[in-house]
This record gives structure tokens, C-alpha cells and sequence, in this order.
């Protein structure tokens, strides 16, 4: 085996050590509206029921948010990330899928925070799940698993992507880490 493929492999290895976190989450918006909207004093808001009930009605419940995820390499490899796939699911089901085509080069100790954009219907999980869960799930942000976010990163080799095995689950509790990162910004007004 060359010594570049020697280094190669060692970076695909490295990717699966990295720190993957949520640094922030903002943006949140469910049927066209922010969701800080949809309470006030820490209950449900009467003005927002009628557009969740539209939203219903229409079988499209979007859900979009920018999540920004910080990327730390622990490791003694300079690893150059080319680009990476990522996927939220919600009750254990894809609900989007994208790409970041972003290059990032870390190494040891440092980091980098890279944003992830999303939009989906998700009225199709909150009839299978009971929107009554869901709409509480989203709102609280207090969900026990029902958001996880995984992602697939890759090296460029030879002017070609190669992609780590299968997906990393960066955050099995995504719910619960967008509830602190809002609670986060909140805390910094």
C-alpha cells in the first residue's frame, strides 16, 4: 500500500473521531412563521392556530431551520473534508436529506463551524406520529430522540469524492440540543 493510501484511509478514519455538535440553531420556522410566534407567555398563541389548521388542511406542514454544526478534529491527522452529506430524521425517518459542498481543512484542535439549511413537509410523520406529539415536540423542544441528525462526510482522492461508511449520527437528541441552543441565544439578548 502507497503511503498515500496509507493517508487517505487515515483521513476516512478520522472523520468518524471528529467532534460533531450543534453550535446554534436559528431560523426555526413552522408553516411560514417563526416558531417563537406560535407562543406567547409560555402557552400556545390563539393567532397562530389558524394558520397550523390551513397548514393541515392543505396536507403541508414546513418545518425549516438553519442548523449550525461545529466540527473539531481531535486527532493528529489533518483531515480535509471535501464535502458531506447530512440527514434529519424525525420519529427514525428520513425527513430531509442534503449536501454541504464546503471545503474544510482541520487540523489538530481546530474547528469550524458550517450551516445547514433544511425545509420539509413533515405533515406526513405528524398524521403517523399524532400531531398533537408532534406540535408539542416542536414547540417544547424537549423531544426524547424524535429529531437525530447523521452525516456522511468525504475526502477528495485523486479528484474524486470518497465517502466515509455509511452515516455518523452527530446528535441522537437533536430536539433536545436545538432547545439548548435557542435557550442559548435567548440567553445571550
Amino acid at each position: 500500500m502507497s503511503s498515500c493510501a496509507i493517508n487517505q484511509k487515515a483521513q476516512v478514519e478520522a472523520l468518524s473521531k471528529f467532534n460533531y455538535d450543534v453550535e446554534s440553531v436559528d431560523q426555526i420556522r413552522l408553516a411560514g412563521r417563526d416558531i417563537d410566534s406560535y407562543q406567547s407567555g409560555g402557552a400556545a398563541s390563539l393567532a397562530s392556530i389558524p394558520g397550523i389548521a390551513m397548514a393541515l388542511l392543505r396536507q403541508d406542514l414546513p418545518l425549516e431551520a438553519r442548523v449550525n454544526l461545529k466540527i473539531t478534529n481531535p486527532t493528529s491527522t489533518l483531515t480535509k473534508i471535501n464535502e458531506f452529506k447530512y440527514i434529519i430524521e424525525m420519529a427514525g425517518k428520513p425527513l430531509f436529506e442534503g449536501a454541504v459542498a464546503e471545503n474544510i481543512n482541520l487540523s489538530n484542535g481546530q474547528s469550524m463551524v458550517v450551516p445547514l439549511t433544511f425545509s420539509a413537509n413533515i405533515f406526513g410523520v405528524a398524521k403517523e406520529q399524532g400531531f398533537d406529539k408532534v406540535l408539542n415536540d416542536i414547540f417544547t423542544r424537549k423531544s426524547n430522540g424524535f429529531f437525530a441528525l447523521k452525516i456522511k462526510p468525504s475526502v477528495k482522492i485523486g479528484g474524486k469524492n470518497f465517502f466515509y461508511p455509511g452515516y455518523i449520527t452527530v446528535d441522537k437528541d437533536f430536539g433536545k440540543s436545538v432547545s439548548k441552543a435557542v435557550e442559548k441565544g435567548l440567553g445571550q439578548l
